[in-house]
């Protein structure tokens, strides 16, 4: 059979990645697909689409046991090219390189930075954007150790990003802080980000005053955080935002500020009175996971230990199971890390959100390259409307409704919501739909 170059490369990739997932050869299962389907029976445009049904079906299997799966929803991108080398993964930040923007040459952030890396070469930019102009970025070098130091000049918050169709939380970003140390397969950065390593403000009166203005002009309640293009605490030890953020927000009871972390970085966080309107959470997955999936981040232990201090200091938590992935023994696996969190914590927490695994489909291919040992974009991922790769509606809805149950198992008080998901899922899965507003107010207590 011959193929025209599109048709080829469906058929290459869906051969290899049910190569990955079986770990048999590509050839084996083509001439395995070829005897079951007889293609000498077709014509050459009939033997297409059969051998390509063929291959969706078994790369495909739970979904195609439930539905017939349009080749549309199927991404088929070329065929990977080689791993891209592993230098950028570190477990422990350490810049090879500091950039500052000479705006902020005196500020306290850029003396602690030179305090603790006096050995670092340093370069003094006019602004960040100059850097970009003279710089070629591959998001495969994304995880270069560099930190710029800046003066952000209007990017101060926003609503949290929700794709269209999707039921808004309400939720709102603070925007301190762009890149990670940690190195999660599945981060989103990893195609949103324009330039390498870590960019750090050091202008967060700014914020402060600019959020003040913002403030006169809606009022509560309103659940803010600084963890949607960062982690807020994996860092703190050197910005010491925490030591500047809780005062501030103490003084705001109708602001719910969290700090949403995989770190077990509370030093700061301790040394500070704590707020009933300031929440520490963290992200948890199963130890396995945490390990093969999120390099550098704190151990499942560290963090419930983190959590367990930093509750026992008199802070409020909160925990977000998210991205929850549905892999071979998922159930097993999440049943127990439910259970391992209650028996580190007691109930009630301020919240907990679910969320599934999804991605921009372009993220697939910076994957491959940088995490070939990985393969968890290789599970039963479909392209959704919004060009997001996502789990079929139904794989969603049994992994909810089983999560749902193993905490109202628990725990019968503290709110659950979805992270980034359809009107049909929080009905089916939470209940009745809700504004972002009311989302806010119920998950803090404050609803009328």
């Amino acid at each position: 059979m011959r193929l025209e170059s599109n048709k080829l490369r469906d058929v290459a990739r869906l051969a290899h990645e049910i190569s990955v997932r079986e770990r048999v050869s590509p050839h084996e299962i083509l001439e395995e697909a070829q005897k079951e389907l007889d293609l000498r029976r077709y014509s050459p445009r009939d033997a297409f689409v059969a051998l390509r049904r063929v291959l969706i079906a078994r790369r495909f299997p739970e979904t195609s046991a439930r539905i017939s799966i349009p080749p549309s929803e199927v991404y088929s991108s070329p065929l990977p090219p080689l791993p891209a080398p592993e230098s950028g993964r570190f477990a422990e930040f350490r810049p090879a390189q500091i950039y500052m923007e000479s705006s902020v040459r005196k500020s306290d952030l850029a003396r602690r930075v030179r305090e603790r890396y006096p050995d670092t070469p340093l370069t003094t930019l006019k602004s960040l954007r100059e850097y970009s102009r003279t710089h070629r970025f591959s998001p495969l070098n994304v995880k270069t150790p560099l930190l710029f130091l800046v003066r952000e000049p209007w990017d101060f918050h926003k609503p949290c990003p929700c794709t269209k169709s999707h039921v808004r939380c309400g939720y709102w970003i603070l925007n301190l802080g762009f890149g990670c140390p940690y190195d999660c397969s599945y981060c989103f950065l990893q195609h949103y980000a324009n330039v390498p390593g870590i960019i750090l403000p050091a202008n967060v009166s700014d914020f402060f005053e600019r959020f003040d203005s913002f403030l006169r002009t809606r009022p509560g309640p309103l659940r803010l955080g600084t963890g949607e293009f960062c982690d807020s605490l994996a860092l703190d030890p050197l910005t010491e935002y925490s030591l500047q953020l809780i005062p501030y927000f103490r003084a705001k009871p109708d602001v719910y500020f969290e700090f949403k972390t995989k770190s077990a970085c509370i030093d700061n966080i301790l040394r500070m009175s704590p707020a009933d309107n300031i929440v520490i959470s963290w992200s948890l997955n199963p130890p396995d996971i945490t390990a093969h999936e999120e390099p550098g981040t704190a151990s499942l232990d560290a963090r419930l230990e983190a959590a367990r201090k930093v509750r026992q200091a008199g802070y409020r938590i909160a925990f977000h199971f998210d991205p929850l992935i549905h892999m071979p023994g998922w159930e097993t696996e999440y049943r127990a890390l439910v259970s391992k969190l209650y028996s580190y914590l007691r109930p009630p927490f301020a919240w907990i959100s679910l969320g599934t695994l999804r991605a921009h489909r372009k993220i697939k291919s910076i994957w491959e390259q940088r995490f070939p040992e990985s393969t968890l974009f290789y599970g039963e991922l479909l392209l959704g409307g919004d060009g997001k790769l996502r789990y079929p509606e139904f794989i969603r809805r049994q992994i909810y409704a089983k999560m749902r149950e193993w905490l109202r198992e628990k725990d019968g008080t503290t709110p659950v919501y979805l992270c980034m998901e359809t009107q049909k899922m929080w009905r089916e899965c939470i209940g009745e739909v809700r504004t972002p507003e009311e989302i806010s107010g119920f998950l803090t207590g404050n609803n009328p």
